[in-house]
């Protein structure tokens, strides 16, 4: 062998030549992904960014074998890229390249890949790589014992590991999860990543084995494909196989189909489409299917008919301060949710929400500055309850409202001006119900307030507001009558806080009292009530000046609301609060009622009491007591506490009946138990049951197991509640997260 020069400063460049195939060769074990992209590099001697630079601590050029070696601590940069390794051979018969020994791939990007050994030719048709080792994506681990490049699109790997969950750098403990097999193949143009002869092997121990099974390379953010299948079983479907379809349609918009099988009733298809504009968002999710009504045992009856349901969501901005969107919540009837376990009512589609009981669909527009806020919004309603009649359910066209703060002070305070508006529109009524009709109103209010400190420390706050609606009433089928009031209102609200700084605590104790006075035209019995039906007077309200939230009803007379407000802050977090207080009034009226605690002239006695104890301890409450005998009309208590490896919550409320809505539970409790039993497992148990009737509305019992790359949830649960056909049910719900890969699960 003849040598005929070397260097020992490390440093060589040369004009890209033969070197364009080792520059390609830089790619050759980034990824399997890389395998399947590289191209043949050529570019000009003269240009100075193709050019290679090549370090080593030696240089060989062997004239008689025609190979060139770089030996000890090699690195090849070209075009961002870098290549490392122990020794590197150019054979310049053959145009084939070879890197042994620690191969270290780095990318523009940063992702590094390794490898014992790469070998490419000049033309790039074949590349391999052995010992292969390269990160996918922020998370995913892949190692093969071999890399080989077939064609342009396609690369091969054997034995193949991958996982997504962080490697033990001692190598005493393994991956959460690993996914073994025999032969993988990385598709470019899919996208997608396919192994044949997988074992899924969970802490080191084969639990599944899969003839064959694909997922997206993780390096990629969406790919279309088959997702994870849901399988179950409960009394109503008997057992079921949903297998959903994703569709990434363009960059900005996708599709998810999905065709749900049972064994007791005919499939379900479900499509959900989603897509991003420039400003906004559009989703839309749909089922439907041909089949009768069925029972809780899966009985069918009726005739079979075409039923689905729909949800629907949209917002976009018009301006920085506009936005307009629309919400659609409709299904084929009141229990075709419940009898599919469909999820999706109760849902934010807008500024009103609905819930499994009523759903809203919704067309609005919402602007907003520093000083003002205007909303109009379309609203129609579904009830899904048995004695939920269409007809008395309104169609809101439309419900608008303004509200204006004014920045300069008004006799040294501020003044807002508001405007609402509400036009309800029903069908023709049967004669079986009392007539209720359609109605508008149009409101404008004007508000104003001043905040003074005087004396020892009191605040005085006089407040004073002026009021016209205007009201369109069907009195009888077809027949309106249109008419206005005036209504106003002025008062003062003062209070005396009283601080006693402590070197543990401070203390604030601060009596308030709110005096007002309002007019007494307010009532027409021409006038329904439509926005104020249900309410309460609590420790939230006590000090407004009416006592109605809306503008249908209006609290006439005087009126004076005392309580006390105490709170306690200790120097290392810990916190205590207390309200407690009550209303005269000088005069009854009508709309006001026991429920809303304003039917006489004195109100109930409220509180709330909260105490905080950081994350140990904490509870809070809410009551109303009667105002002769202090027996609790009403009572909402919640508490949670955590020590050591056990939390645990709950709420209990109590609602007297004199004070409740029929048929609405009066006393019901809600608790949750739960447990760290080992390193991520941890166990939760759950209830909730009505008391009145001594049934569960809920009872649930879940072992969970989660850590960096892995979820696994075991649950059980419960139901005993009734409502139309469905009745009692429980089920068995086993979930399996694995990161990269998806969640299968079923229930």
């Amino acid at each position: 062998m003849r040598r005929s020069g070397e260097m020992a400063d490390r440093s060589a460049e040369r004009a890209p030549f033969g070197w364009a195939a080792l520059a390609a060769a830089l790619a050759v074990t980034v990824s399997p992904a890389a395998l399947a992209q590289t191209q043949p590099i050529t570019a000009p001697a003269e240009d100075q960014t193709d050019r290679v630079l090549l370090e080593a601590d030696q240089l060989v050029d062997d004239q008689l074998a025609r190979t060139i070696t770089a030996e000890g601590n090699v690195n090849v940069r070209y075009q961002g890229r870098t290549l490392r390794a122990d020794r590197l051979v150019y054979d310049l018969n053959t145009g084939a390249i070879r890197a042994v020994g620690n191969v270290e791939i780095v990318l523009e990007d940063g992702s590094i890949t390794y490898a014992n050994e790469i070998e490419a030719d000049e033309a790039m048709n074949v590349g391999a790589a052995t010992e292969l080792r390269a990160r996918l994506g922020e998370s995913g681990t892949l190692a093969a014992r071999q890399a080989l490049r077939h064609g342009e699109n396609e690369s091969e790997l054997r034995n193949v590991i991958y996982t997504s969950c962080p490697i033990c750098t001692t190598g005493d403990r393994p991956p959460t999860w690993t996914l073994r097999a025999r032969r993988a193949i990385q598709d470019r143009e899919t996208r997608t990543i396919s192994y044949q002869g997988a074992v899924l092997e969970i802490a080191g121990v084969p639990v599944l084995y899969l003839p064959y099974i694909a997922h997206p390379d993780p390096s990629v953010e969406r790919a279309s494909g088959f997702l994870p299948p849901d399988i179950g079983r409960n009394r109503r479907l008997g057992s079921f196989y949903e297998q959903p379809y994703y569709w990434a349609i363009s960059p900005s918009s996708d599709l998810t189909t999905s065709l749900r099988v049972h064994g007791n009733v005919n499939p379900l298809i479900g499509v959900e489409y989603r897509r991003r504009f420039w400003s906004g968002m559009l989703e839309l999710d749909t089922t439907f299917t041909q089949e009768q009504v069925f029972d809780t045992d899966g009985t069918t009856f009726g005739d079979e008919l075409f039923r689905y349901s729909a949800f629907a969501e949209g917002l976009f901005d018009i301006n920085d301060d506009w936005q307009w969107g629309f919400g659609v919540e409709r299904t084929y009837d009141d229990e075709y949710l419940r009898r599919y376990d469909i999820d999706g009512a109760g849902e934010r589609r807008g500024p009103y929400i609905g819930h499994d009981t009523r759903l809203i669909s919704q067309l609005f527009g919402i602007g907003q500055t520093q000083h003002s806020y205007a909303s109009v919004a379309f609203v129609g309603f579904q009830g899904l309850r048995e004695e939920d009649t269409s007809d008395l359910l309104p169609v809101i066209l439309p419900y608008a409202q303004t509200d204006h703060v004014f920045g300069m002070p008004v006799l040294g305070g501020q003044v807002r001006v508001a405007t609402n508006t509400a036009a309800l529109l029903r069908d023709d009524n049967p004669a079986t119900v009392d007539f209720e009709g359609s109605d508008a109103r149009f409101s404008a209010v004007a508000t104003w307030r001043r905040d003074m400190v005087f004396g020892p420390g009191m605040v005085l706050s006089p407040f004073a507001q002026v009021r016209g609606d205007v009201f369109h009433v069907e009195t009888t089928p077809d027949e309106y009558e249109t008419f206005g009031r005036g209504l106003g209102l002025a008062g003062a609200e003062i209070s005396w806080p009283f601080m006693r700084p402590g070197e543990r605590f401070d203390l604030i104790v601060e009596p308030v009292v709110m005096a007002a006075w309002a007019t007494n035209d307010a009532e027409d019995p021409r006038i329904r009530n439509e926005d104020s039906l249900s309410f309460e007077l609590d420790d939230s309200n006590l000090f407004r000046p009416n006592g109605a939230p809306n503008y249908d009803l209006w609290e006439p007379g005087g009126r004076v609301s005392a309580g006390l407000r105490a709170v306690a802050r200790a120097r290392t977090g810990e916190s205590a609060s207390l309200l407690f207080g009550r209303r005269w009034r000088e005069e009854q009226a009508d709309g006001f009622t026991a429920a809303n605690n304003l039917a006489g002239e004195t109100s109930d006695w409220v509180g709330a009491a909260q105490v905080d104890f950081g994350s140990r301890l904490g509870a809070e409450a809410r009551f109303r007591m009667a105002d002769d005998t202090f027996d609790l009309q009403r009572i909402d208590l919640g508490v949670r506490a955590a020590a050591g490896r056990f939390n645990v919550s709950a709420r209990y409320f109590n609602l007297d009946e004199s004070i409740a809505t029929p048929g609405d539970p009066t006393e019901e409790i809600t608790a949750a138990v739960g447990v760290d039993i080992a390193r991520g497992w941890r166990a939760q148990f759950g209830l909730t049951r009505d008391l009145d009737s001594d049934i569960n509305l809920r009872q649930e019992i879940r072992a969970i197991y989660e850590d960096d790359c892995t979820f696994l949830e075991i649950a059980y649960t419960r139901s005993e509640t009734q409502r139309g056909t469905i009745g009692p049910d429980e089920g068995l719900q086993i979930r399996i997260g694995l990161r990269s890969l998806g969640v299968f699960g079923g229930s």
